[in-house]
């Protein structure tokens, strides 16, 4: 197979295309763009300067990539969106290029973005992260790898969503989610328990499991304060690798962690 663009898309000068690309019609890619080998991109998609598109992406119809951010501070400054390999991108997505502040919006390996996502600019998200149909992520989120976030969600920004989390559909993450969560509510957005089916799916044995529901417990129903919690956690977990990524992650939270629904039942 040889690379396929259709006659009325309009490719800029200095646009680096792989082998093996297809380019479907009336897509308009400007300069400064790279796209991979294998990659598929549908019709009528916007690609903005300063992308970087990793190899074996499929981004579907109407989609728009990397064009400048919705940042009344923004002055055209050269910045970059970076998308890695084998992602999935669907119809009207918006993903905007970063601002001076990070330089860049970045997601990473084997993503999922469904139809009529917004993530803004600055944004990080890791790899194997899913995000169903209308979610609005504002600027400067974080989001960690192996994520699942369900459909009308919208996210406060610089607000971090750690590892193999899962955000239920139409709820409202304003505070950093600890890695491992499950969040749930509509009216109440609250951590509900551990991703007990996302973890197990990922490889976490019962015991893993159990010591992540163990140190739950010591940030969130002990009444301490977080660095006391955080110093609970480091003499009664010494060297668990699984404890350390949600004490380093708590270590890093500006704008302090979710909380967890007090009726829950461990």
């Amino acid at each position: 197979m040889s690379t396929s663009i259709h006659p009325t898309a309009i490719i800029e000068p200095g646009v680096k295309i792989g082998v093996d690309v297809t380019i479907g019609p009336y897509t308009v890619i400007e300069n400064d763009v790279e796209i991979g080998d294998r990659c598929t991109i549908g019709p009528h998609v916007m690609i903005g300067e300063g992308t970087r598109i990793g190899p074996e992406c499929r981004i579907f119809k109407s989609a728009a990539i990397g064009l400048i951010p919705q940042d009344k501070k923004f002055a055209g400054e050269k910045t970059l969106t970076v998308i890695g390999k084998n992602n999935l991108i669907r119809e009207f997505v918006t993903i905007n290029r970063g601002t001076l502040d990070r330089g860049e919006t970045r997601i990473g390996d084997n993503c999922w973005i469904m139809a009529y996502c917004h993530i803004a600019h600055d944004c990080v998200l890791g790899d194997d992260v899913t995000i169903s149909n209308s979610l609005a992520m504002a600027g400067h989120v974080e989001v960690g790898n192996h994520v699942t976030i369900g459909g009308i969600v919208p996210i406060h920004q610089f607000t971090r969503i750690g590892d193999y989390a899962f955000i239920g559909a139409v709820t409202r993450p304003f505070m950093d989610v600890v890695p491992y969560a499950m969040v749930g509510g509509e009216a109440e957005t609250r951590i509900i328990g551990i991703n007990k089916v996302g973890l197990e799916r990922h490889g976490f044995s019962s015991e893993r499991r159990q010591n992540i529901k163990r140190a739950y417990k010591i940030i969130f129903r002990e009444n301490l304060t977080l660095g006391d919690a955080i110093q609970k956690l480091e003499s009664s977990f010494p060297g668990d690798t699984d404890i350390k990524r949600l004490i380093d992650f708590a270590k890093g939270s500006s704008r302090g962690l979710m909380r967890m629904k007090v009726d829950v039942v461990e």
